[in-house]
């Protein structure tokens, strides 16, 4: 009998809870077939199999913490006699003598919960999909082809075009759709255990509490925004295709912290220092079924407009889709909240530690502003910030505000860089 344990996945990271597993005792495995989802405070990932063989026994229950070292999956035999995949005589092709696609040894189908739920709500059954994710699973990008059919429950792709100052291109993009507010709050009465998602948000916001913030509060003229952005969509669909107000939000931001770089710093009280990050990298509050995670854009104030576009795209979809990886969670230098999309107009962001900057978005409604003296109904976009004012000072903060909303009310000024 050989032993799996948990490792070290990252950062020094002491445990981690099991989310899900992806096989089942005595299950025939592969080598680097996922075993089991696990959540660490630093991101959700798969564990790889180290070997192929029997599974005899798993260690854990979905919901429990694991310590790094315990025992996660124990495997039948030696890893000698158990290198890779049981041996079976040669098949013709076209016969079938293996579990359907998307469905495990023994009739379970590979798909995580968020997939599941949107299977039971869209009426698809799982066991007729072919699963493209690891060891067959099936993601919500497979759900989303299969409604293709369906024109009433089809979810577009939308390829989208990087401009020439753009690092990296995009892939074509399939947006996995937002929870409408009345899904927002529901759970069964009676306790609960603290797990998922909700536990690490709970963890990560107590550690930023003890940080004194400071807010500022103030609106932009979204007029000419809005009119750029259609302009765009326009004269680009495809190119523009995922092009919304965050994409101009990231990068009005961006530029801020360019122009005010100790705002794309931190600082460790302990050590007494205060570090000025080189790169720019600006993480993007997501909601999904599982709670809120931080997915983080790198070098923001090197791409273009239609590149953070795509990023925003991208980086959503693998959230809702749980395929975000640990490193897309990691190196954040400022987070941007676009709370906004809800409805909502002002707030009081709290500042994702050790970062000390969080702007936060309402959302863009007819109000009334003045423009030459006078009284009109403009389209105005409420703007928040908070700021760490052991580090940062409220004149910092007000001129990095008034920054961010001149470029976002003169879009000119804001791609012109």
């Amino acid at each position: 009998m050989t032993e799996f344990r948990l490792p070290d996945v990252g950062e020094g990271l002491e445990s981690a809870e099991i989310v899900e597993w992806l096989v089942a005792e005595g299950d025939q495995v592969d080598r680097d077939q996922p075993l089991v989802e696990i959540l660490t405070d630093k991101s959700q990932t798969q564990l790889p199999s180290p070997q192929g063989g029997v599974i005899s026994r798993l260690g854990f229950a979905v919901g429990d913490m694991a310590e790094v070292g315990q025992v996660l999956v124990e495997f039948a035999g030696s890893a000698a006699s158990t290198p890779g995949p049981t041996p079976q005589p040669p098949e013709p092709r076209g016969q079938q003598t293996h579990p359907a696609p998307g469905v495990a040894s023994r009739g379970r189908v590979k798909a995580a919960p968020v997939v599941r739920k949107r299977a039971l709500e869209q009426g698809i059954d799982l066991s007729t999909i072919t699963g493209t994710g690891p060891g067959g699973r099936i993601t919500l990008a497979d759900l989303d082809q299969t409604q293709h059919s369906v024109p009433q429950h089809s979810v577009p792709g939308a390829a989208v075009a990087s401009e020439s100052t753009a690092l990296v291109s995009a892939p074509p993009i399939q947006t996995a759709p937002v929870a409408s507010s009345n899904q927002l709050g529901q759970l069964e009465r009676g306790t609960h255990p603290l797990r998922g998602i909700r536990r690490v948000t709970a963890e990560s916001m107590a550690r930023s509490w003890e940080i004194p913030h400071i807010h500022g509060n103030d609106e932009a003229d979204a007029t000419e925004l809005l009119a750029a952005r259609k302009r765009m969509k326009e004269r680009d669909p495809e190119g523009a295709a995922t092009l919304t107000p965050l994409s101009f939000f990231v990068l009005a931001v961006a530029n801020g912290l360019r122009r005010f770089p100790l705002l794309n710093g931190s600082i460790d009280p302990e050590a007494g220092t205060i570090t000025v990050h080189q790169d720019v990298n600006i993480g993007i509050a997501v909601a999904s079924d599982q709670g809120l995670s931080v997915p983080v854009i790198r070098n923001a104030d090197q791409r273009s407009l239609f590149n953070l576009s795509a990023e925003i795209a991208r980086l959503s979809e693998a959230v809702r889709a749980r395929t975000i990886t640990t490193g897309e969670l990691k190196g954040g230098t400022a987070t941007i909240s676009n709370y906004g999309s809800l409805g909502g107009r002002f707030a009081t962001p709290i500042i994702k530690a050790p970062e000390v900057l969080i702007v936060g978005f309402g959302s863009i409604k007819p109000r009334p502003f003045v423009v030459d003296g006078e009284l009109m109904a403009r389209p105005t976009l409420p703007i928040s910030i908070a700021v760490d004012h052991r580090l940062i000072d409220g004149d910092l903060m007000t001129a990095f505000q008034e920054f961010v909303i001149e470029q976002l009310t003169d879009p000119v000024s804001l791609l012109a860089r």
